[in-house]
């Protein structure tokens, strides 16, 4: 669990930046403007939290595996730390996680342009986009350093072996309508 702190909030923290700094600059300083942003850095922070609760999911998802009996038995006994750092430790057993596929980005994307156009806050549209910096991010970490294991994780429910081009041209559609609503949603 500290491993993906440290990794996923300094992420976050830095895109909701990025993103301020594009989309209005750093000034004028009005105090209204300021916490509009807080809020906006607060809800990517909570967006790419979130995405860790699919592997919470995951143990009542795929009951029979040896994790998720192992989970629910640290759940059972009250020990929810231990159960994460478990859930973390052994990230790479959990294959079919339902954040981290591509049938939940095709959908992100008209639940995404929904929220960004109906929401007012900006921690809304922070958390939107949070959940898919965070997926968008490992997916391209899994494309550069293991692209088997991507086409396995990200495309488990098409029934098809995805080519690697095909797994790129999806990232970079993706990417780019990420990118899009990144700074279109203000």
């Amino acid at each position: 669990m500290k491993r993906y702190m440290l990794s996923h909030l300094p992420m976050a923290v830095l895109y909701g930046l990025l993103v301020v700094v594009v989309r209005g600059g750093i000034l004028p300083w009005r105090m209204e403007w300021v916490f509009e942003q807080l809020w906006w850095i607060l809800g990517v922070i909570i967006g790419v939290l979130i995405v860790y609760l699919d592997r919470l999911a995951y143990i009542y998802s795929f009951p029979n595996e040896q994790l998720s009996q192992q989970a629910s038995w640290y759940l059972r006994q009250k020990k929810l730390f231990a159960a994460l750092a478990l859930l973390d430790s052994r990230r790479h057993e959990q294959i079919r996680l339902t954040f981290r596929s591509a049938l939940f980005m095709v959908f992100w994307v008209p639940l995404a342009f929904f929220a960004l156009t109906s929401t007012v806050g900006m921690l809304g549209k922070g958390v939107v986009l949070g959940v898919m910096l965070h997926i968008i991010m490992d997916s391209w970490r899994m494309q550069k350093h293991s692209p088997n294991d991507l086409n396995t994780r990200l495309f488990w429910q098409i029934k098809r072996a995805v080519t690697y081009e095909e797994q790129l041209v999806f990232l970079w559609v993706m990417t780019m309508i990420f990118v899009f609503f990144s700074f279109w949603a203000r």
